[in-house]
């Protein structure tokens, strides 16, 4: 993810347009190619974060376009998995080459004819205790540090897709700032409609999806919108974004932002399926969330005879529509559970009154996204949970309610 130092953005009156980088330009694909090799170089030779992040610098310093080349270098740096490297946990071992050093009284910074001991000599000797060479020693004493942290895994990508990858991610740090998303699918393939709907449910965002003379438009609040959990979702609807580059037909998009340091400027964001971004995500919308795993694995374990499968789309009252998380039959009789990521009180009760009596709804206390507790007058409607959904309550329920 871009931070905000890093995004590169015009001001057209009240709207906010990207300075997207040429994918076709030999000059960008060049300088993604030099900086892949020298995550590649990093990796081999386990640099430390920092030492990559200095080796970027000596690039940067040559670069006019050093945002871009900063912003290129963040993303690879993400995809990376940097590793705490030591043969004791770090301040166990400060302590330890502290406490030998102490025994032994003043050291000599420089080799002492005198024979006082050096701090090469504390080193090697609780290396020798450790069962390790003296520079795992030096090396782990701070290896609890950002900027210690070795390099230990990076997938690295192709140079043209990477530059892709920056524009991609330039649109998802702009999007840290709004308020409201509508994004409108023109006579889209139900595959795909099915497909977004479960990648919002997936990143658990607040939205509402209709369809109009043939096409499907969807309303999501942005992160703007909350006043609790805002950054945690700001970072969901971020994630969320590749998802509707994954769109086979055509597409637009318009976010309402709040801009400025103080957030206080109303801007917005104007997209579509002719700009040429692509996704990095694999074609698929299948994935499911912990919430709902975790609470299969305790559904199977009860008596009950229903059959589970994927959530079968369903159309709502007044054009709206909705694909729910699971779908339960027997003997006739379907029911269907939705479980609500992010939410408020406002978003919640519209939700709950577009829904048929057979929808149970599972609401997460933890994702709420204000201060103020669910009114006593939607608590009966719900079933509530921390980590687990309880499923026994769930298959309750689903036997008074399912029709």
């Amino acid at each position: 993810m871009l931070t905000g130092d890093l995004v590169r953005t015009k001001t057209v009156k009240k709207q906010i347009v990207p300075s997207f980088i040429s994918t076709t330009s030999t000059r960008h694909v060049a300088r993604a190619e030099e900086l892949i090799t020298l995550m590649s170089r990093a990796l081999e030779g386990s640099w430390t974060r920092g030492q990559v992040g200095q080796a970027v610098t000596e690039i940067c310093s040559v670069d006019v376009d050093h945002k871009i080349t900063k912003g290129m270098a963040k993303l690879l740096m993400d995809k990376g998995t940097f590793e705490t490297q030591s043969p004791q946990p770090p301040a166990e071992l400060r302590w330890t080459v502290f406490r030998e050093a102490a025994k032994r009284g003043p050291l000599s910074l420089e080799p002492d004819p005198g024979g006082r001991l050096t701090a090469d000599d504390v080193l090697r000797d609780v290396a020798k205790d450790l069962g390790c060479r003296p520079d795992d020693v030096m090396g782990g004493m701070y290896a609890d540090l950002k900027d210690h942290q070795v390099l230990a895994a990076m997938k690295l990508p192709k140079p043209e897709s990477h530059v892709h990858r920056y524009n991609t991610a330039l649109v998802q740090a702009i999007l840290l700032k709004a308020s409201h998303l509508r994004i409108r699918l023109t006579k889209p393939k139900p595959k795909y409609v099915r497909q977004l709907l479960r990648y919002l449910k997936f990143y658990q965002l607040m939205f509402r999806a209709r369809t109009i003379s043939g096409d499907v438009e969807v309303e999501i609040d942005g992160p703007q919108s909350l006043l609790n959990l805002s950054t945690r979702y700001g970072m969901q609807l971020a994630n969320f974004f590749p998802a509707v580059l994954l769109q086979s037909g055509d597409w637009t998009m318009e976010a309402a932002l709040l801009w400025g340091r103080k957030r206080k400027f109303k801007k917005v964001l104007i997209l579509d399926s002719t700009m040429g971004l692509q996704s990095h995500y694999k074609d698929t919308g299948t994935w499911t969330s912990r919430a709902e795993t975790w609470f299969l694995e305790r559904f199977e374990q009860l008596d009950h005879g229903w059959t589970v499968g994927p959530g079968e789309p369903m159309t709502l009252g007044g054009q709206l529509m909705m694909v729910p998380d699971l779908t339960f039959k027997k003997d006739g009789r379907v029911g269907h559970l939705d479980i609500v990521g992010f939410w408020r009180a406002n978003h919640l009760k519209d939700h709950l009154a577009a829904l048929p009596a057979n929808v149970v709804v599972a609401v997460s206390s933890k994702l709420k996204g204000e201060k103020a507790a669910l009114p006593a007058s939607m608590a009966a409607s719900v079933i509530r949970f921390a980590e687990v959904i309880p499923a026994a309550k769930v298959l309750d329920a689903l036997e008074s309610n399912a029709c």
